[in-house]
């Protein structure tokens, strides 16, 4: 437990003192939500029906390209090394870096989304379901790209191969977290879908630590 401790204070310190990573998915994130009304017709109607899969699609590619930082210090610093041979199990140090990167990135997302929603038109009801579905949704992808990360740790300029596995991945997540902010925003229950993004995401966060400790123990081997 105390190692759990260790890891995870040390990667909420990390998000914070390297706030170029923390900052850049958000930079990111804002950038695809602004660009977006520039190619398209900028009318309410028209931003109201694309916000949906506009905002979650900001935050899959946010969330990519947080994920390179998820081992590369640690593979760098020989910190990942250490964590290999300690005697507590890696599934459950790894299920700590996720939980920290969450509830940094994640919870900064879970923020932006609905002000980009909201920026986009969508009625407050439609804003507090993409609310919930951001927040139980990112935990799902940053779970998934764990496991991607891991594979990879060992693969030079890896982030291209993580993009790559990735997206087919998140159609899932993708799918269902716009599906039911759509639902709400034209007058149907959005509850459905709500709880498989929920449901969905609580699933990969229980299986990727152990996949991806097995995944790292592999590219040491």
């Amino acid at each position: 437990m105390n190692l759990w401790i260790a890891v995870w204070s040390r990667e909420w310190q990390l998000l914070f003192r390297q706030l170029q990573d923390l900052l850049q998915p958000l930079v990111y994130f804002a950038m695809v939500v602004m660009i977006v009304p520039l190619g398209t017709d900028p009318s309410a109607d028209v931003l109201a029906r694309l916000a949906p899969a506009v905002v979650w699609m900001a935050v899959v590619l946010a969330v990519v390209l947080s994920l390179d930082r998820l081992f590369r210090d640690d593979a760098r610093d020989g910190t990942l090394a250490v964590l290999l041979t300690a005697p507590t199990p890696l599934w459950w140090v790894l299920l700590a870096k996720l939980l920290a990167h969450w509830l940094g990135l994640g919870l900064l997302l879970t923020m932006a989304a609905p002000l980009a929603g909201a920026a986009y038109g969508l009625a407050a009801p439609a804003v507090g379901v993409l609310l919930l579905t951001v927040l139980a949704g990112s935990l799902g992808l940053m779970a998934l790209g764990m496991v991607a990360g891991a594979l990879t740790v060992g693969v030079r300029n890896g982030g291209v191969l993580v993009a790559i596995i990735l997206l087919p991945l998140y159609v899932p997540l993708l799918v269902f977290g716009a599906g039911a902010v759509g639902a709400v925003q034209s007058g149907f229950e959005g509850g459905g879908p709500v709880y498989f993004v929920a449901a969905l995401s609580v699933l990969y966060a229980t299986l990727a630590p152990p996949l991806a400790a097995v995944a790292l123990r592999l590219s040491y081997d």
